[in-house]
């Protein structure tokens, strides 16, 4: 309330902050000021600090009565303010007859600073926190709702745009921090505290990476589309060359990685041939360092091993520090641009997809693709790659030759056989017992074993490579090669070890795989008995379903795609002491076999037992017998 008059001595006239005027006695509105402080109010330093130069400047002029201009614009001129400013210091005077009035008061906000109620800035704050400004916080129409609600409750008031304009506010660095996370905010928003060091060699740094093509395909007889393929890429940084490619329908794992570095290390010769290309493509070798992310198969025990054999060492990019990656994602998203413009391609967002309709133009099988792919590649190694200034061929072949010659060493070139593979088939560790080595519930046994059997207890677990794509077969590093046989070569460090069953089907360990757990789901053991029925019903089942459903047609051309896999593999020399791996002959179907026994010497004979040596020897005929001693 405010003072404006007087009735008398005792008795004023006030006027409420409503505008109600009313008779006051000043005995009660003593009693009522005595030891009380308005609720809200608060010292104000830097108005209280202002108070004796007014007091100096305008000390003379508060007991007049009236004040003429040329005084009180003098006074302003002392204090630094305009004439109006010096009357309003005078005005708060009398009203309040305090000189702590002089000074006008603080304002709460200023420039760059907020002027709004500080109860009002305090729920503004408690919402934000409670809403937008925390992980997989809301939207801002709630954050408005809830703050408007408590503001009404509180008795304030605060604009609309005031609240939009707190929101833009906010700082990006906050916003993503408090909801996605640390990690997301040190990729997005963090400086980039080191660059990547410096190449000067080809295969001296090789990155390595999975991506997922953004492509669906078709079935090799194209009836059905069975989805998008896998792509394991690795690119020289020197060079900016591509070091090796895999292209199938498995998800990234051992196996995968394990393809690229085999493509990556051998020639390109097959593949040239294989898909009717001409190109120039002479990248080969190991290489020095091998980054990648920190994926399962990256850093498991069968990568280490495969690494440490070839001598390459194996380098994790730092989490939350892109640029360690930046040459494969490049590369990634170079090859998906291309993709882009292909029949079948599902774009990167689910609305493209919906425009592009992929299942009704997709067009490229998994060998369409992977050619396409390799065509890709090829016209990347020829054009002007802007990080270099040159293509990426020319710069990998001006290391090694110039105008005057060669001026370094080639790479070492790697022979895509057996031993070399086997060096990148996954890894597992078993110890060796009587009945041999068990894996998955499949034993395997060999001649060749008998001597580490009866040492078994001399060497504890051994290293053991699996035939990703056969699982009849593992691989056995001898511990100590030369104790059983002095004058054995590095060629016999590892023993080819069948499975005891002769008659086990040929499968890839994902169908193996699959075959344990459907046999669990059964809630029966998986003996190996077991586990070859279901895989013969897995492949009969895919052959009778492949024209019926997406999933049986990608799981039919997974199976192709392994069959092709495993005859283009090297096959494995004959050694002493192996175990031969016999192959069934077809049996005659059911529907057409003759209810008629053989009969010798007027008795009827039983037909030989499927899988023994005499049906074997049976399916054997003359004109085969010739044809071996031809």
């Amino acid at each position: 309330m405010r003072v404006v008059g007087a009735r008398d001595l005792d008795t004023l006239v006030v006027v409420s902050a409503e505008g109600e005027y009313f008779d006051a006695s000043i005995k009660d509105l003593e009693a009522e000021a005595v030891g009380q402080v308005r609720s809200g109010t608060s010292v104000d330093p830097k108005r209280a600090a202002k108070v004796p130069a007014y007091v100096e400047a305008l000390g003379p002029l508060l007991g007049n009565d009236r004040n003429t201009k040329a005084a009180v614009t003098e006074a302003a001129k002392k204090l630094g303010i305009s004439t109006s400013a010096a009357y309003d210091a005078i005005r708060r005077f009398r009203e309040t007859g305090t000189t702590d009035q002089l000074p006008p008061p603080t304002r709460p906000g200023g420039r760059g600073k907020s002027r709004i109620n500080p109860k009002a800035q305090k729920i503004i704050e408690e919402v934000l926190e409670a809403t937008v400004l925390k992980r997989g916080g809301a939207k801002p129409r709630k954050f408005f709702r809830e703050v408007k609600r408590r503001l009404e409750k509180a008795g304030l008031q605060v604009a609309h745009a005031t609240l939009a304009d707190r929101l833009t506010k906010i700082p990006e660095h906050r916003w993503t921090k408090t909801r996605k996370g640390y990690n997301e905010t040190r990729k997005t928003h963090d400086p980039i505290r080191d660059h990547y060091p410096e190449v000067h060699r080809p295969l001296e740094v090789v990155q390595i990476d999975h991506w997922k093509a953004d492509i669906e395909i078709l079935s090799d007889d194209r009836l059905q589309v069975i989805g998008r393929v896998w792509i394991t890429l690795a690119i020289d940084v020197y060079s900016r060359m591509v070091f090796g490619m895999h292209v199938g329908i498995d998800a990234p794992s051992t196996t995968t990685f394990a393809m690229a570095m085999i493509n990556g290390m051998t020639r390109k010769d097959a593949i040239a041939e294989r898909y009717g290309l001409e190109w120039d493509n002479p990248m080969c070798g190991k290489p020095e360092r091998l980054e990648a992310d920190n994926a399962r198969e990256f850093t498991g025990e069968s990568a280490n091993a495969s690494a440490a054999h070839f001598n390459i060492r194996l380098k994790w990019r730092p989490l939350g520090q892109p640029q360690y990656g930046a040459h494969i994602e490049r590369l990634n998203g170079n090859l998906a641009d291309r993709f882009k413009d292909l029949p079948g391609a599902t774009g990167a967002t689910s609305t493209e997809r919906g425009e592009l309709r992929p299942e009704m133009t997709a067009a490229f099988t998994l060998e369409d693709v992977t050619k396409h792919a390799w065509m890709i590649v090829d016209e990347y190694h020829n054009d002007v790659h802007t990080g270099i200034g040159m293509p990426p061929l020319e710069r990998f072949r001006s290391y090694y030759f110039g105008p005057n010659g060669q001026k370094h060493r080639l790479p070492d070139v790697f022979v895509d056989n057996l031993q070399f593979r086997i060096h990148w088939f996954p890894l597992v560790k078993r110890s060796i017992q009587r009945y041999g080595i068990r894996i998955d519930h499949l034993d395997y046994y060999s001649e060749s074993l008998e001597w580490l059997v009866r040492n078994r207890k001399s060497y504890g677990q051994l290293e053991i490579r699996r035939h990703p794509f056969d699982v009849r077969v593992i691989y056995v590093k001898h511990p100590d090669r030369k104790a059983e046989d002095p004058d054995a070569t590095d060629q016999d460090e590892w023993i080819p070890v069948h499975v005891r069953q002769l008659n086990f089907p040929e499968a890839s360990i994902h169908e193996l795989q699959a075959a344990r757990r459907e046999a669990l789901r059964r809630k029966r053991e998986p003996t190996p008995e077991l586990l070859s029925k279901i895989i013969d019903e897995q492949h009969r089942h895919i052959e009778e379903a492949v024209k019926k459903t997406k999933s049986a047609q990608r799981e039919a051309a997974r199976q192709q795609h392994h069959n092709r896999i495993r005859k283009e593999a090297p096959v494995p020399a004959a050694r002493s002491g192996a175990v031969p791996r016999f192959v069934q002959p077809t049996s005659t179907p059911a529907s057409t076999q003759s209810d008629e026994q053989p009969v010798r010497n007027g008795k009827t004979q039983q037909a030989p037992a499927e899988g023994s040596i005499a049906a074997i020897l049976a399916g054997i005929s003359d004109d085969d017998v010739e044809a071996m001693f031809e």
